[in-house]
């Protein structure tokens, strides 16, 4: 068997490096609560101007967004 020196697998830089940026969560996956309450409000709304109406839900769906970092 030689006596060169091998570098143990453990001592390899296998871990992950620290500093890297968490995941972004996809839109898709985030403040489900509040648009499904946008949509409800939206899709039935009984008044003429479903928007105006519903305003205030989609201004809480825009917070919620922007607070995972996303702009809508």
């Amino acid at each position: 068997m030689g006596s060169g020196q091998s570098t143990p697998a453990a001592n390899l830089d296998a871990s992950p490096k620290a500093d890297a940026a968490p995941a972004k969560p996809k839109p898709c996956c985030v403040c489900l609560d509040e648009k499904a309450a946008r949509d409800e409000c939206m899709l039935f709304s009984n008044g003429d101007n479903a928007q105006k109406e519903c305003e205030s839900l989609v201004t809480k769906y825009k917070d919620c967004m922007a607070g995972y970092g996303f702009k809508i």
